[in-house]
């Protein structure tokens, strides 16, 4: 049994916007886990590796962040990884032309998942997917309909957007460091850790959060 359970398209979301809050669960005693939908196959490989060899790579930082990150569960599921239409160009991992939006059965999969761990809380990204990544819309869609009825679903979302926060974790010391040694096991993401540091410097060491059905901000964890 979990308490909470972050559900992410892709290897490399769970560090960005939820690795805070998953080391201040764990420090408070709570029983944390991560569940990534695809292996993140349409990445960048930097020539860090063949671009047939980047879901296992991407599966391999995914297991070494989580580790920094001290969950207790962790699983990497194999639905395919799609592209943004403004994806730049370059040498990147094989992707299948489809991706999330196109396999709605990843519903019943996040579910089967939830059934299993009973989390009290699922974390994933808002409706608009927090920055339009497909995938990202899709793991939100799907973990809404897998939730109802089992868990209690919290967005993780800028701190101003459409999705008005109602936590805001400020991250100690010691929380920030361990959350940016999680961001760079994701080495082969690295052009995406350094346009996230250019744009959302503040995003690191702040995390804010929405929980469904909930108004108001409060300073602080929502378990």
């Amino acid at each position: 049994m979990l308490d909470l359970l972050v559900v992410v398209a892709h290897p490399d979301d769970e560090s960005f916007g939820t690795g805070g809050a998953l080391l201040l669960a764990k420090e408070a005693g709570l029983r944390t886990g991560i569940l990534t939908l695809t292996r993140g196959e349409a990445g960048r490989t930097l020539g860090l590796c063949p671009p047939e060899a980047l879901p296992e790579v991407r599966t391999e930082e995914l297991s070494r962040a989580a580790a920094i990150l001290r969950v207790d569960f962790l699983e990497v599921l194999s639905f395919p990884n799609g592209l943004p239409q403004e994806a730049e160009e370059g040498e990147r991992g094989k992707a299948q032309g489809e991706g999330l939006l196109d396999h709605p059965e990843a519903e019943d999969a996040i579910r089967k998942r939830l059934q299993a761990l009973r989390p009290r809380f699922v974390v994933t990204f808002p409706p608009d997917g927090i920055n339009g990544h497909p995938d990202h819309v899709a793991a939100s869609r799907y973990v809404q309909g897998a939730a109802r009825g089992l868990a209690r679903v919290v967005y993780m979302v800028r701190p101003e957007g459409p999705y008005p926060p109602t936590h805001r974790l400020r991250l100690p010391e010691w929380a920030l460091r361990e959350k940016l040694r999680a961001i760079a096991q994701h080495r082969t993401q690295a052009l995406s850790v350094l346009a996230f540091l250019e744009r959302h410097p503040e995003r690191l060491w702040t995390e804010t959060f929405h929980v469904v059905g909930e108004a108001g901000l409060v300073e602080g964890p929502w378990w």
